[in-house]
Formats: structure tokens, sequence, C-alpha cells
């Protein structure tokens, strides 16, 4: 059974800005939107296994021009970024990319961008939902750090999927095409100058895609990556909200927010790297570390057909979970959606550490009722990213 869309249209302003692309993307007719850095992002143009289908089989064009990377140089901007993020950067060399944390004096998380070593003293970062931004400007101010903190003129497309190598190839030739994963280059793509990366937000193979000059891009540099996939069969469409479920992938605002640590994620701990002498939170970190966190967010599976709210991998609000025998409720999910390739309900679900070990069973209260549920391992398909390193 499929969940209701909404009928009501969204209201456009000032304060709700579009992608660069959004003339080009709204002609394959979105049927639902939701915001991305307070910018419409198209949600959904079929339905959510279609585009699934599309991503996993062949090759999908996603407008995500809604993401706006930030470019830190100057003389001190390896230390600067260095001491905000919780992995170590000086161990990044030029031409390659990071998944990192940038934390708050609590250890909360405020941002879990990639960076992109671009030079010695000039990185990108490509941030998820949250303003990055300020936050950067604030510790740059409080530090008197010789660095300037800058939002990038570009617009990103994401192009993936197992044939989206054969797209890039057509587009740029042999060299690009063949990146190494978490690495980028340099290239052109008709009269534009694009920065290219091996990194995504989907566990499958896949390429973002930066032009410079972003604000005079918009409609003609998507026209030109369509038209190079259509041989392939590219098809638009959205983010899989699916897809990065099975393949272990939280979601900024979703799964985690300020009021998280890295600590509680599941299988992203090693991330915070303690042999570091400074970093903004370590040392609410290291007191965590050391008493254990109260919370972790694990996979889960849950039981039975799914009902209406695990169409598309987005809940509109949390589900409660609790116990076997009891009432009061314990933890909530955050995530969860029928799984194509399993063939059962899976997620993820914040539970009390003492709850959140594998094999421990739940309770899900769904709009169907309750459900039975268990902690397990993630990523839920493809544990080894085959896909993605592919």
């Amino acid at each position: 059974m499929q969940r209701e869309l909404p009928t009501v249209p969204v209201l456009r302003s000032l304060r709700t800005g579009t992608s660069l692309y959004f003339p080009a993307s709204s002609r394959q007719q979105p049927r639902a939107y939701t915001v991305f850095h307070r910018r419409l992002l198209p949600a959904l143009y079929t339905d959510p296994l279609d585009e699934y289908r599309a991503l996993t089989e062949g090759v999908v064009l996603w407008d995500i021009g809604t993401e706006i990377p930030l470019e830190v140089s100057g003389p001190a901007a390896l230390t600067f970024l260095d001491h905000a993020v919780t992995r170590d950067l000086t161990r990044c060399p030029v031409g390659e990319c990071r998944y990192v944390f940038v934390t708050d004096q609590h250890g909360g998380i405020v941002n879990d961008p990639v960076v992109v070593r671009l030079e010695e003293h000039r990185f990108w970062l490509m941030p998820s939902d949250s303003d990055l931004l300020l936050w950067l400007r604030a510790l740059a101010a409080a530090w008197q750090a010789d660095v300037t903190i800058r939002p990038v003129d570009t617009a990103p497309i994401q192009i993936r999927g197992p044939r989206a190598r054969e797209v890039i190839r057509a587009l740029t030739g042999d060299t690009v095409a063949d990146l190494p994963y978490y690495r980028f280059a340099w290239t052109r793509i008709g009269s534009f100058e694009v920065l290219v990366t091996r990194t995504g937000f989907s566990g499958e193979l896949g390429y973002e895609l930066m032009p410079l000059d972003g604000s005079r891009t918009g409609p003609d540099f998507w026209e030109t990556v369509l038209a190079a996939g259509r041989p392939f069969g590219i098809r638009v469409a959205a983010p899989s909200q699916i897809r990065r479920i099975e393949a272990g992938i939280f979601s900024y605002g979703v799964d985690m927010t300020l009021e998280t640590t890295p600590l509680e994620l599941t299988g992203y701990e090693w991330m915070v790297n303690f042999r570091k002498p400074r970093f903004v939170g370590r040392d609410s970190l290291e007191r965590i570390r050391h008493e254990g966190p109260r919370c972790k967010v694990v996979g889960i599976t849950i039981d039975g057909d799914p009902p209406p709210e695990f169409w598309d991998g987005l809940l509109v609000e949390p589900l409660p979970v609790s116990l076997p025998g009891a009432s009061e409720p314990v933890g909530r999910v955050t995530s969860a959606c029928l799984s194509p390739a399993l063939g059962r309900i899976v997620g993820f679900a914040r539970l009390p550490a003492t709850f959140a070990t594998p094999g421990s069973e739940i309770v899900v209260q769904s709009s169907t009722g309750p459900r039975a549920g268990r902690v397990v391992p993630t990523p839920f398909v493809d544990p080894e990213k085959r896909r993605v390193k592919s």
C-alpha cells in the first residue's frame, strides 16, 4: 500500500529557493519536493521502487543543486579544518576526499560533510542540511584564523548506478571515468570546467559533478549531461532513501542531529580520532568514550508486511520502540523501508545502549499496530561496499 502524496503545492518565496537546474529538472514533473538548505529538492518523480530499480539496474541523474559546497582557503586552512573535525585531515593528501564529522563543544554533530582537498591550503566541503557556513565562520572569528570561508559558485549533480561509468566516459574520457573511490579530478564538459568526485549518498557506483560558474550553468549543463546519458538509458530520479538505508547510510536531520554524538552511530565510531590532541568536542567525546554512550543508533529489521509509512523510506515522525512485554517506549525508529533486495523491512532506531546489541528484540509501534523486530548489523546490503567501490 502506497503512502498518499501531498496535494498542497509548496509555496515558494525568497526564503525558499530552488536549484539552478530547477527549470530543467521540473520538466520531468516531480510528484513531490522536500527542502534541503532552504531550497526545493526533488524527492520523487515516479514511485520509490521504480526509481530504486533505475538506480540499481541502470543509471540515474540527480538534481542535488540545492547542496551548496563551501570553500575554506588561506594559510591556516589545514590547521583550522583539522581542529574543526574529528578525523585527522593532515593524513588527507591533495587529490583525495574524506567523510568527516564536525562536532560542537559537547560532541554533538553539527554536520557530516565530505571534505575535498583541492590544494595544500584549499578545501571544498560538501555539507549536509545544517548551517555549516555560519558554524565555521564563528569558529574562524573566535580563533582569529587566517582563512577565507565562502560558498562555492557551483551547482552539483550526481550520476549514479551500474552504468554511471559509461556516461562519465562518454562525457570526459577514461581518466575521469576510472577515478578511484573518494578521489577527484578536474575536467571539461562542453564549455564548462567541472570538478568530478567519486563520492555520494547511494551505496551505488557514482560521481558528483560540480561545474564552476554555477550561476551561468543551470539548464545548459543539465541538458549536456542528460544528452550524453541517453544512449545508456539514463533516467532523471530523486535520491533514493531506500537504497541509502540498505547501504547503512545515516541521514543528518533524520538519524542524527546536533543531539547525537559520533560515538552513538554504530559503525562510525572509528571516525573520532582520539590520537589528535585537539579538536572541538574532544574532551566531551573522551568522557563519553570512557563512560560509554547512553544511546546508540543501530540497524533493525521489522517483521511483517510494510505499513504505508515505510513506502518511500521517509518517516513523517519517529515511531516508538518498546521492549517485548513492556508498554513504555525506550527508543524510536528514525528511518525504515521495505528492502527490495532483502524482501523485508529494514531501518535504523535510536535505543538505549543496553538494548542496542545485535539480536536484541524490540517492538515497533506502526500505523497498523505493534510489530516485532530486532537489532541487526549494518549495512544491510553489500556490506563490503563492492558496488560503490567498483
